[in-house]
């Protein structure tokens, strides 16, 4: 019995860790949801997330409560919007007063162990943009690289704090299973 009992713990704790892949399969993308992905967003993650509910546009949308709210520093979160309408989920990449002037978001990411430095940035809008965006960052932060955003020609560092980092991952996380790129 006892042997029993620790493979499901050992199988429960496993599958929590189901959004630790250091890289995304891009050829996964989606931005529909399923009734058993949104029911499981709904019962189990939702808690941990800002309500708002859209009705006109048809959309709900989920920002994580903890997040950083302030104006000390830069940051990027990332909200989960449902159009309960498509049956579809969307990333909207938003960052506080630091980047609301910016008319594109640059970020240089550095690896630590090997020094490669390369920058990647969010010029335009649209679903497809932003999820590539916010899965460049996600995977950096899985990389546990380090990152700076450009302001007004000035490479500021960003993503300091790990919660922060954090933050950022489990909502990327979340939309990932509701969205199934990653089961």
């Amino acid at each position: 019995m006892t042997l029993r009992y620790a493979g499901v713990l050992l199988a429960l704790l496993i599958s929590c860790k189901i959004d630790r892949e250091k890289t995304i399969d891009r050829s996964r993308f989606s931005f529909k949801i399923t009734a058993d992905s949104h029911l499981f967003f709904k019962n189990v993650r939702q808690v941990y997330y800002d309500f708002t509910d859209l009705q006109e546009a048809g959309w709900h949308a989920y920002r994580l409560s903890n997040r950083y709210q302030s104006n000390n520093y830069p940051v990027i979160n990332t909200t989960i919007v449902i159009d309960w309408r498509k049956d579809e989920a969307y990333l909207l990449v938003e960052g506080n007063s630091f980047l609301d002037e910016l008319p594109e978001l640059v970020i240089q990411e550095k690896n630590p162990v090997t020094g490669i430095t390369y920058s990647y940035q969010l010029t335009e809008r649209g679903k497809e943009n932003m999820l590539e965006f916010a899965t460049k960052i996600y995977e950096g932060i899985m990389a546990e690289n380090e990152f700076a955003i450009l302001i007004k020609g000035d490479l500021i560092p960003f993503f300091q704090e790990d919660s922060d980092r954090e933050n950022f991952r489990i909502v990327m996380a979340d939309y990932y299973r509701l969205t199934r790129i990653i089961r």
